[in-house]
């Protein structure tokens, strides 16, 4: 019997999106496309039973998980953890710009270690796990984030998808179930958007 399931939703498109550059932690709103998935994500999580949702400080984070929390009816909470990965001064720039003046993100000055964020990401996921696994099994949790988050918790808790080409499209959720006693997280959907009539 599963003891949490815990959702994965990346917030609406913003105007940098839609740009193709990176946003990092640059406080933009959603873009009218962004928007509406956000209402659609709320639609998708209509009266779905989350014990919370949990979202990133960040305004496109948080015009994405108002509308799931007011259709959920779950507390609505921010956690600084959530936020997107930093890229200092980078941000607002294509990532071909920066590969191509050094090779690689990661390479670049200033930006978050993966090692970082992997450790922030993980810290505030298993948070939420516990508050949702105090209220009694089979509880659920929502946390909406940003893409890099995304696929750092992917990464860490998921290692089978290492090798998997993941589409996390903006407006998409996914979900993660710890099936008890091996206490071992598995992804039962990934990327899933609400236009394609499955709900969570």
């Amino acid at each position: 019997m599963a003891s949490a399931r815990v959702f994965l939703l990346r917030h609406g498109e913003t105007a940098l999106n839609a740009a193709g550059v990176l946003r990092g932690q640059l406080d933009i709103p959603l873009n009218e496309t962004g928007e509406a998935e956000a209402l659609a994500l709320g639609g998708a999580f209509r009266d779905v039973p989350l014990s919370a949702v949990v979202s990133s400080p960040l305004k496109r984070a948080l015009e994405t998980a108002s509308p799931v929390a007011s259709a959920s009816r779950a507390p609505l909470s921010i956690d600084e953890r959530l936020s997107d990965r930093f890229y200092g001064e980078l941000a607002g720039h294509s990532l071909e710009h920066v590969e191509k003046r050094f090779g690689s993100i990661d390479a670049a000055p200033l930006v978050e270690a993966w090692q970082l964020l992997e450790a922030r990401a993980e810290e505030a996921f298993l948070d939420a796990v516990a508050s949702v696994v105090a209220a009694g099994p089979g509880g659920s949790v929502a946390l909406v984030t940003h893409d890099a988050v995304i696929r750092a918790l992917l990464r860490l808790l998921v290692p089978t998808l290492g090798s998997v080409k993941l589409e996390l499209p903006t407006g998409s959720w996914s979900e993660l179930v710890d099936d008890m006693p091996a206490s071992q997280w598995r992804a039962v959907h990934l990327g899933e958007l609400p236009t394609n009539g499955l709900r969570p």
